[in-house]
């Protein structure tokens, strides 16, 4: 009888360019180049997969990342962008001028659409503005809007984030992390009104006070032609700047159908001797840079095809076949390096040690499971390849060899002779006392048999 057999191989290192390491379960990749970020988050929206990631979990302060959550929670409980108005109030003036915010140019009682007032905080990065839409939607208490902010941050699932205010000035108690930055950009992305506005790098803002028209530009230079640090894969997100924070970026890019989401907390805004970063904002040359390695070193490649033959396993009960080869019932793609050898993949399959006729071409009995650098990537299922039918006398003779090795009648032979002992036990010690009895008995018919005489 054939012993299953199955593809194995052993797991290669990786050189050049990508170094992969292991973390949180799943395989990541090292650029060849210094990192300066402090954070970062690298992940593949098509398939889902975070190539590169560097203190994904350390606290860190967002800066201005902090009016994506903003965005998300106005767009979530303003039901008419265009039709609804805020303005800005005295008690929002004084909280936001004299601090070094960067603004919108709104004054005193200007008023815009939400629309118009998420295009200023959103391209601007204007912190009257995030204030403005915290007044209308938190019905006039900006901690009311910082709590809904809150609990939108733990509903979506993030960990390591606290909003303290809604425009991401300095507070210590306004932290995120890079992977729940991914987690709240991802999310705010796949609101279209979000989605669309943050692609664009200019936009007009009537103000309905007033006979004014504020030119609201983005604060993203990689979306503006002109700028030496455009880069046209790019679209969106939104830039934070603080002495505590460094510069932060939250950004995407397409190209070649492939869609990555980056997160860059803790830029250094200087070098080591205190001069500007060259070029000057670092934060877009980081970006362009991660981009690049994984639009050049990275592609969705197949793993394992479907209906792959890899193994076989042993047929019991059938005198059809002692053997049946499973096949791979899908296929699997996932992203990997363009220089990755195939054959460094490990396929462990995980099936029972045998199968029992009758089988049913088809029929699920397992999966394969694919190990890349000691991570699993994915799992297939493994299905029968054929009809087998079942012969009655060989699953009579199965069962009852599984009958004689089963537990249960092991026990129940077990239990018969200690029953049958017991029971032999009881026998004898009655006879015994029957014996004894009887020679009592005829002991006393004698003696009063001599008494009478």
């Amino acid at each position: 009888m054939k012993k299953m057999s199955f593809l194995l191989s052993v797991v290669m290192i990786l050189t050049l360019a990508l170094s992969p390491v292991t973390a949180y379960g799943q395989t990541t990749y090292t650029p060849d180049f210094e990192v300066r970020a402090e954070a970062v988050y690298m992940k593949n929206l098509d398939t889902g997969q975070v190539i590169y990631e560097k203190n994904p979990d350390q606290r860190m302060y967002p800066a201005s990342l902090t009016k994506i959550m903003t965005a998300i929670v106005t767009l979530e409980n303003v039901e008419d962008l265009d039709g609804e108005t805020a303005y800005l109030k005295l008690y929002l003036q004084d909280m936001i001028y004299g601090t070094g915010s960067s603004t919108g140019g709104f004054y005193l009682n200007d008023e815009a659409s939400i629309r118009d007032i998420l295009y200023a905080t959103l391209l601007q990065s204007a912190g009257e503005c995030a204030l403005m839409l915290a007044d209308y939607v938190g019905d006039g208490s900006v901690d009311h809007f910082v709590d809904m902010m809150n609990d939108k941050a733990a509903e979506l699932g993030c960990t390591g984030t606290h909003f303290a205010n809604p425009h991401g000035l300095f507070d210590e108690n306004n932290y995120t992390t890079a992977r729940d930055m991914a987690i709240i950009s991802e999310y705010a992305m796949s609101i279209p009104e979000f989605a669309e506005i943050v692609g664009t790098y200019t936009h007009p803002v009537q103000l309905l006070n007033r006979d004014a028209t504020l030119n609201e530009l983005s604060t993203n230079s990689m979306l503006s032609p002109s700028s030496q640090y455009y880069y046209a894969p790019v679209y969106g997100i939104k830039t934070g700047t603080l002495p505590e924070s460094g510069r932060c970026l939250s950004t995407i890019a397409k190209y070649n159908g492939y869609t990555y989401l980056l997160i860059l907390l803790g830029v250094p805004e200087t070098e080591a001797d205190g001069s500007a970063t060259d070029p000057a904002i670092y934060s877009f040359y980081e970006a362009k840079r991660l981009f690049q390695w994984a639009f050049n070193n990275f592609s969705v490649r197949t793993a394992v095809e479907k209906g792959e033959q890899l193994l076989e396993i042993d047929v019991k009960y059938s005198f059809q076949t002692d053997f049946m080869m499973l096949e791979t019932d899908r296929q699997f793609t996932t992203l990997m390096p363009n220089d990755l050898d195939l054959s460094s993949i490990q396929y462990i399959p995980d099936v029972p040690d045998y199968l029992e006729a009758p089988i049913t071409k088809g029929t699920q009995v397992g999966e394969l499971s694919m190990v890349l650098a000691g991570e699993e990537i994915g799992r297939v299922p493994l299905i029968t390849t054929q009809n087998v039918s079942a012969s009655k006398i060989l699953t009579f003779f199965g069962w009852l060899d599984n009958a004689i090795h089963s537990y249960w009648l092991k026990f129940l032979i077990v239990f018969t002779v200690l029953l049958v002992g017991l029971y032999t036990l009881l026998l004898i010690r009655l006879n015994n006392l029957k014996k004894r009895k009887g020679k009592y008995s005829s002991y006393r018919e004698k003696r009063n048999r001599d008494h009478y005489l």
